[in-house]
């Protein structure tokens, strides 16, 4: 499968961005679901969505480029070209999470509340985003007999392992655990919201965080291409840091809540 997916002249149109499009699209659609449920207002959604889409991808991007500067400091175009890929998720997470505290602050309305409206979609996307690594045939990890190896072509082999055909695809593994994750926090939301004093705001957001940390820490270990900081991997450093600090919050917020008849 080439990286174009169509051309409409000379405006060509990458499957890397359709799948990201696609990903957003479907946050969207959650979220608003989520937010009609809850019986909140949809304008405020609306607001949210028109600053963390471009902002989560802005600092998607940075986080990336920052952590893979070696690739871009003799060739600084290539920042721009998102369609070649390079998005990291702990980026886009960081700037999403920003975006919703910071609104929620300067218009005084609960963070956390709206951190759990926003997270399944965000989970949603997270898996359908991945499938764009299968087009651009990267993140994938070491190779394997496998039956499910997924085959990558000679030139996007790293250097040493030219002679092989078949890697793990990461970013299969990625994906199915982002759909679990999905899942689980679909049924917790509805739980929460038939019985509000099942658990404190926030515990979407949280549980979240915990989940797709873990499932890196594992995920991590099968990657090529992790950036490394010395001997360990960059991405499960910062995984491990937000498994200790949401896992310690979630804790805490709901035994709060517990001692609390409303925790805000």
């Amino acid at each position: 499968m080439g990286k174009i997916a169509f051309s409409i002249g000379t405006i060509h149109f990458s499957w890397f961005g359709l799948i990201l499009a696609t990903a957003i699209l479907a946050a969207c659609a959650i979220s608003w679901y989520q937010v009609r449920l809850r019986r909140e207002n949809v304008d405020t959604l609306l607001d949210l969505t028109l600053y963390s889409i471009p902002i989560g991808i802005f600092s998607a991007r940075l986080y990336y480029v920052v952590v893979n500067w070696q690739l871009y400091a003799g060739n600084p175009r290539e920042i721009l070209q998102l369609w070649h890929g390079g998005l990291a998720i702990h980026g886009a997470l960081i700037g999403i999470v920003l975006t919703i505290w910071l609104y929620s602050l300067i218009n005084r309305i609960s963070f956390w509340r709206w951190a759990d409206i926003v997270v399944p979609g965000l989970a949603f996307a997270q898996a359908i985003g991945q499938w764009g690594n299968f087009i651009n045939q990267d993140a994938f990890g070491y190779p394997t007999d496998a039956a499910w190896g997924i085959y990558i072509d000679y030139i996007y082999r790293p250097p040493g392992y030219e002679q092989f055909d078949f890697f793990h695809p990461t970013f299969l593994y990625e994906s199915g655990w982002g759909l679990a994750i999905f899942i689980l926090l679909i049924a917790v939301s509805r739980l929460t919201i038939k019985k509000p004093s099942t658990l404190a705001s926030g515990s979407l957001l949280l549980l979240y965080l915990i989940l797709y940390s873990l499932g890196r820490l594992v995920i991590e270990e099968f990657r090529l291409d992790s950036e490394m900081l010395g001997d360990w991997r960059l991405a499960q450093i910062v995984s491990a840091i937000i498994l200790i600090w949401s896992g310690t919050l979630l804790a805490w917020r709901n035994k709060k809540r517990r001692k609390n008849s409303e925790v805000v």
